[in-house]
């Protein structure tokens, strides 16, 4: 059973990096968090490496640990990609994962490729840090306040705060025991969701004022560019 061997190999494993993929959402960059956090109550000597994120995600518990780059000097003995479908998607820092001794895939997308050798996927679940409940709860780990933080910020980001269609029962009882180890869901939703910096409200702007509509208002049509990001200071830390 997958998840027997994910518990197996990550209680052999002394080293690990996560990684997630390009342009991380809120589920890619809490799930990367709660797993570093989980992780790292278990003892293991773990990386957790997001080369480019939002600012908005900064107020995530052990957002500043986050590093750019996984260590050269040594080969880890486990790889976990989250919430993501192949290793195209994680583009330029791949090599951390392709050259550790174990991989291990978590994610819900259902075009997930399945190129690890450990998958564990659920394509009916919301979002990749839902089934990371399931996932650190099968492996002992005590999901805390800061964990349970990082997992509702996964689960607001990728329902757009529980209005998806995709959302089930199980997410608001997991979001009901996350409000049990005292998450503040409202908080979380505000900042994920609701907080904008000048630098959002300057780039809708621009996508609004150059937006096209085409078939009778059927289709709109609208962009931004990288030097519009450049030009209002946009880019991820």
């Amino acid at each position: 059973m997958t998840l027997d061997n994910i518990k197996e190999e990550i209680e052999k494993a002394k080293t690990v990096v996560i990684l997630t993929h390009e342009s991380p959402d809120g589920d890619a960059i809490g799930s990367s968090l709660a797993m570093y956090q989980a992780l790292k109550q278990l003892g293991k000597d773990v990386d957790v490496v997001i080369p480019e994120h939002p600012r908005t995600f900064d107020f995530l518990p052990c957002a500043n640990e986050i590093k750019k780059a996984g260590r050269e000097d040594i080969q880890y003995d486990l790889g976990i990609a989250l919430d993501c479908t192949d290793t195209n998607r994680l583009e330029g820092f791949e090599p951390w994962y392709d050259t550790a001794k174990t991989k291990i895939s978590i994610d819900h997308h259902g075009t997930n490729a399945m190129f690890a050798d450990y998958n564990y996927v659920d394509p009916v679940a919301p979002a990749c840090a839902q089934i990371l409940i399931v996932v650190l709860t099968s492996i002992g780990i005590n999901i805390n306040k800061d964990i349970g933080t990082c997992i509702l910020a996964g689960i607001i980001t990728d329902t757009g705060g529980f209005k998806y269609e995709g959302v089930t029962t199980e997410t608001f009882e997991f979001t009901a025991n996350l409000l049990r180890l005292g998450v503040n869901v409202s908080e979380v939703y505000k900042k994920v969701l609701q907080v904008k910096t000048i630098a959002n409200f300057e780039l809708t702007k621009l996508a609004v004022n150059r937006m096209e509509f085409f078939e009778n208002g059927k289709i709109a049509f609208t962009y931004i560019t990288k030097m519009d990001e450049e030009n209002v200071n946009a880019q991820p830390r």
